[in-house]
């Protein structure tokens, strides 16, 4: 009967139109939860990046991000080596499913101010202040002054080793070193880097930002949160941008999807279980 077969037809509109608007509401939800905010983006670098690529992206011991990326997609480049990292190198991975400290939405907010440091920052970051000198108890037999040393890392280090070297993406500082001469190994490590890892050089000499004053400094100061490892390892200090997030889950999105999936099983059932008469 074409009547029936037509009013059949017509029946099935509402599901397919519901099907679609939940599918639309999937595709928006997940294009949102991907685009980042320049603002948020900038904020979350000058906590975590500025130290290795410079307060206006212009390279310090990391690379210079003020110019243009040689890729089809710079946005989907430059976060794809925010999460990642790149191996090898002093560029670290930065995810939290990567073992970083930055959920996806931060990714994608930095991601999307990098990508719009190309040709130059649009505003000047202010010029940092020079954070106080805490006064460190020095320790017998190694040269620098540990307090100025810890001022120097909360600056340079903290972003990577914690606030009181407890680690983040960067190693647990607060232990005795396996050396003969500790401050002399830990110097050497800042001064010349650890090739093959994210522990760059910070040395003039190696092209880094640091004097050798400002190594001894910053050596005696690593060496005075082994003498002190009893009160030195405190509980991680939340990360600079704040995130002390739920690991990036997006919850709405998630459920979005779960219906959407109810959505299509039924569908299918729907048009599984029934035969359009014929005649």
């Amino acid at each position: 009967m074409p009547g029936y077969r037509l009013h059949r037809q017509f029946a099935r509109i509402p599901v397919a139109v519901l099907l679609s608007g939940l599918l639309l509401i999937l595709l928006t939800a997940a294009a949102a939860a991907q685009e980042g905010d320049i603002t948020r983006g900038s904020q979350i670098f000058d906590a975590n990046c500025a130290v290795c690529h410079g307060s206006e992206g212009q390279g310090r011991v990391g690379a210079n991000l003020s110019a243009d990326f040689p890729a089809l997609d710079p946005d989907a480049f430059v976060q794809s080596v925010v999460e990642q990292g790149i191996a090898g190198t002093a560029m670290p991975a930065w995810s939290q499913a990567h073992g970083g400290p930055l959920n996806d939405q931060e990714i994608a907010d930095v991601s999307a101010f990098v990508v719009s440091l190309s040709g130059g920052r649009s505003e000047m970051a202010p010029t940092a202040t020079p954070l106080p000198v805490t006064p460190v108890p020095t320790v017998a037999g190694v040269n620098g002054d540990p307090g100025v040393g810890h001022a120097l890392f909360l600056e340079n280090c903290a972003m990577c080793h914690g606030d009181q070297g407890q680690g983040r993406i960067g190693a647990n500082l607060n232990k005795a070193f396996a050396s003969i001469n500790p401050q002399q190994f830990v110097r050497a490590t800042v001064a010349t880097g650890i090739s093959g890892t994210a522990m760059p050089a910070w040395a003039q000499a190696n092209g880094g930002p640091l004097s050798e004053a400002q190594i001894d400094d910053i050596s005696a100061y690593i060496i005075s949160l082994s003498a002190a490892q009893p009160t030195a390892t405190a509980a991680a200090t939340p990360a600079p941008s704040g995130s002390t997030s739920n690991g990036g889950a997006n919850w709405p999105l998630i459920i979005l999807l779960l219906v959407a999936v109810v959505a299509i099983i039924v569908l299918i059932v729907w048009f599984s279980g029934r035969k359009t008469p014929e005649g």
